[in-house]
């Protein structure tokens, strides 16, 4: 199932940045945006006489109706969501605040949201590990996709997108359950309540800095997956000679790479620098997944 959360929200991303870009104003020579936006052109050219309404609000309606379908289809197939935040904290919908459908409906939103603001957090990594002044057509993707915050100063990206997580965690907090998945064996025993709702109010919005921490965290696990699945298209792309995914395959290593990757290279060859890479980087989010959660769970602070 989540590989089809996955494809729902990738597709629910594409119609967010359609209703933050005007493709009239636009055209793109990057194949890696040509065809995204040649396919949202041709849904909205289709439904603005039927709706009779302008390209960005046609948009919008896109996005409410693959927000509803998706509910319906999981509530049909019984899936329950959950949105989890660093290893340890899930949060599923909370029936007695808002009723099962709404609460649900409600999660099914935040899920597409938190997929994007990991997206974001992907762009930041990539942005500070990536040397200044290199353009390449993964970069100029990357920031397309990641529209409207890209479109920030570069010196406000940082605050603006922590401030961001901090808001998705507190709503979370507060809308949802807290279930936790089974903590480290070295860590405190946690308390009988949420920890974000318990103690003094000012250890609550700290303790909710923490898990919004822990979401932009989150990045770097989603960045661990996209260079995962590259990897193996790569090696795919390889065994079944098909130049146009191992060049996509490719490109995208070496922009989730930054300035760690061997330009130059067409395939992966020999190098082991994406593994590398891959083990490190997946080493420091779990590293702070365990740091935040000991902080989180201290009995100092609840």
């Amino acid at each position: 199932m989540d590989y089809l959360k996955l494809f729902f929200n990738a597709f629910f991303l594409l119609f967010w940045v359609r209703f933050w870009s005007a493709s009239k104003s636009e055209f793109h020579f990057n194949p890696f945006l040509s065809g995204t936006v040649r396919l949202t052109d041709s849904v909205l050219s289709f439904l603005r006489p039927v709706l009779a309404l302008p390209e960005q609000a046609a948009a919008f309606v896109v996005m409410l109706f693959i927000t509803l379908f998706k509910t319906v289809l999981f509530h049909r197939l019984g899936v329950v969501w959950g949105i989890r935040l660093g290893t340890y904290f899930q949060f599923v919908p909370d029936d007695a605040l808002s009723g099962a459908v709404a609460a649900t409906l409600l999660f099914s939103f935040l899920h597409a949201i938190v997929f994007i603001l990991r997206l974001w957090s992907v762009y930041l990594l990539v942005k500070w590990i990536t040397p200044p002044f290199r353009v390449t057509r993964g970069i100029e993707a990357i920031g397309f996709f990641a529209r409207p915050f890209s479109w920030l100063p570069t010196f406000a990206q940082p605050f603006a997108l922590f401030a961001l997580h901090g808001l998705f965690a507190f709503a979370l907090t507060r809308l949802g359950s807290l279930n936790l998945i089974p903590q480290p064996m070295d860590a405190a025993q946690p308390v009988p309540t949420s920890p974000f709702l318990s103690g003094p109010l000012f250890f609550q919005l700290l303790k909710t800095g923490w898990l919004g921490a822990l979401s932009f965290a989150d990045g770097l696990m989603f960045m661990t997956r996209g260079l995962f699945a590259l990897i193996i298209g790569n090696l795919l792309a390889s065994i079944l000679q098909a130049r146009g995914l191992m060049l996509i395959c490719s490109e995208g290593v070496e922009l989730l790479l930054g300035r760690f990757a061997k330009r130059g290279i067409g395939g992966m060859g020999f190098d082991f620098t994406p593994l590398i890479f891959f083990f490190v980087v997946d080493l420091l989010y779990n590293s702070i997944c365990q740091g935040l959660y000991k902080l989180i769970q201290s009995p100092f602070f609840n």
